[in-house]
């Protein structure tokens, strides 16, 4: 499939698809409200029990509470647990910064400069043009990356556009091989519930991925953006028309039919041919059994078709899921990869830091025909090697029947051969 498969952006279909991921971000800003809400309620809870436990270990140690002035006592024992909790805090915080910084020390060390995501302004100006030139030069100077091939040839907006395309195109390989694997792992799976988390958790982990290859770190607003992403990546169906999906299906087909099985079809016809009525009925032996072999061995052709056809009608609608599921996994993949090299908006929209939903479909779409085609392929490969060994039989019946026939005539020719001399 060397074309593009036809996957264009519907206006009407992008503001769908805008809305719907508009109203996960209200989403998530209530569930956060109600979050804090539930947790402002447990903590009120906490403080109350805490009072209560308080005073029930001084009542407990014969002390009584002071009647005038404050109560130091609960006083000193809230103090110490909203210690504790700032501790808790401090702790988390510290682990979440010390998890990041050992997932980003292969790329910069000790170093946390370039770990910022700058989000793209309508203009770079010459301060940010020259710190996002600083990144690149760290980035493709670090592990995994070739810096004599991707580093800015010049100091100005023409050397990054290029260096960041150059980036963008590396970094693509890797998001397309974990998009289409988790797409084909989608596709071949019949729960819908085990899929949906496989594809938020997938969309999750890839764009984790992309932050850690690029040395980021997510801010709070990054964290929001990832989380309305992987939950948008549930909704396959905004993203392609009915008309791209037929498309696509067609294609995963396309694939695995070729040339090749319109061959097998035309010789699968001499499968339909009754030899029974062509020979008719005999009574010579051995050629009934003959006559049967032979069109077991033919009908192999029919019947292994029609098997072929069946896997690929139930595989390729199966496919097709994962298709989708692995492009809109690369799209999110590549827009968090272009909006963290993106020099300004202008960039941003540029043809060289923008991936299509068009293009995603088409890149997902041609490993699973491969993978469809391979595997018709071996079962061919199969059915033909039965049919070789019901020909193989046959061939031994029709020897067996050739020295049967010649034993009886060699027998009626020695009996033949005595009556004779035996006559007068």
């Amino acid at each position: 499939m060397a074309t593009e498969l036809p996957v264009h952006e519907d206006p009407t279909l992008g503001s769908i698809r805008r809305r719907s991921q508009g109203y996960l971000g209200y989403l998530l800003w209530v569930l956060m409200i109600l979050g804090l809400l539930w947790l402002a309620n447990t903590v009120v809870s906490l403080l109350q029990r805490w009072i209560e436990l308080l005073r029930s270990i001084r009542s407990a140690a014969g002390f009584q509470p002071p009647v005038s002035g404050p109560d130091f006592w609960l006083l000193g024992g809230l103090g110490a647990l909203v210690l504790v909790a700032a501790l808790l805090l401090i702790w988390a915080y510290a682990a979440y910064r010390t998890a990041w910084t050992r997932r980003l020390g292969a790329l910069w060390g000790g170093d946390s400069r370039h770990t910022r995501i700058l989000k793209p302004r309508a203009f770079a100006s010459d301060a940010v043009l020259q710190s996002k030139l600083d990144y690149l030069h760290a980035l493709v100077k670090s592990s995994g990356w070739n810096a004599a091939a991707m580093a800015p040839s010049s100091n100005d907006r023409a050397g990054y556009t290029a260096a960041a395309a150059g980036v963008l195109s590396t970094i693509e390989i890797d998001i397309a091989h974990r998009a289409v694997t988790a797409g084909l792992v989608i596709g071949l799976n019949r729960n819908p519930l085990i899929d949906s988390l496989t594809i938020v958790a997938t969309a999750f982990e890839l764009q984790m991925h992309v932050l850690t290859r690029l040395g980021k770190r997510p801010s709070p607003g990054t964290w929001m953006e990832l989380i309305k992403r992987s939950t948008a990546s549930l909704f396959l169906n905004s993203y392609i028309t009915r008309e791209d999906a037929l498309y696509l299906n067609l294609a995963i087909r396309k694939a695995a039919l070729g040339m090749e099985m319109a061959a097998d079809a035309v010789q699968s016809t001499l499968a339909d041919i009754d030899i029974d009525e062509i020979l008719g009925q005999s009574s010579i032996p051995g050629l009934s059994e003959l006559t049967h072999v032979a069109s077991v061995s033919m009908s192999v052709g029919a019947s292994g078709i029609r098997h072929i056809g069946n896997f690929i009608e139930h595989t390729s609608n199966d496919l097709l899921q994962g298709v989708m599921a692995g492009g809109v996994l690369y799209y999110h993949g590549m827009a968090l990869a272009a909006e963290c090299l993106a020099l300004d908006e202008a960039h941003r929209r540029s043809p060289e830091m923008t991936r299509t939903i068009s293009q995603a479909m088409t890149m997902a779409c041609t490993p699973a025909g491969r993978l469809l085609r391979d595997q018709v392929r071996r079962m061919r490969e199969f059915l033909r090697e039965r049919r070789r060994m019901v020909f193989s039989v046959a061939k031994e019946n029709v020897s067996g029947m050739a020295g049967r026939v010649r034993d009886k005539v060699k027998s009626v020719g020695e009996k033949a051969t005595g009556l004779f001399r035996q006559s007068p």
